[in-house]
């Protein structure tokens, strides 16, 4: 908990893991309800199909990934602090 309030543990890394689940979630609803209001013909739902379900959430994915990768650096650093300190 000292951890916690001192600001040495981090919650960001656990509210990015969130938001790729809120958001890939978000994205299948979305593509659902654009792919049964139909409207778009044949190659519109195709397109709709590739985009909500597979481009917006591999999207996501590699945006959470990166925003993650400053995480580890600084986990990475910290434990490099650790091993050098005298």
């Amino acid at each position: 908990m000292n951890d916690f309030l001192s600001f040495r543990a981090m919650i960001s890394p656990t509210l990015v893991k969130i938001a790729f689940w809120i958001g890939t979630i978000t994205s299948f609803i979305a593509g659902a309800i654009a792919l049964s209001q139909g409207g778009a013909g044949p190659l519109g739902s195709l397109i709709l199909f590739l985009t909500f379900f597979v481009a917006y959430p591999l999207g996501i994915r590699v945006w959470c990934e990166l925003t993650l990768i400053v995480f580890q650096i600084y986990s990475t650093l910290v434990d490099i602090r650790k091993n050098t300190a005298p």
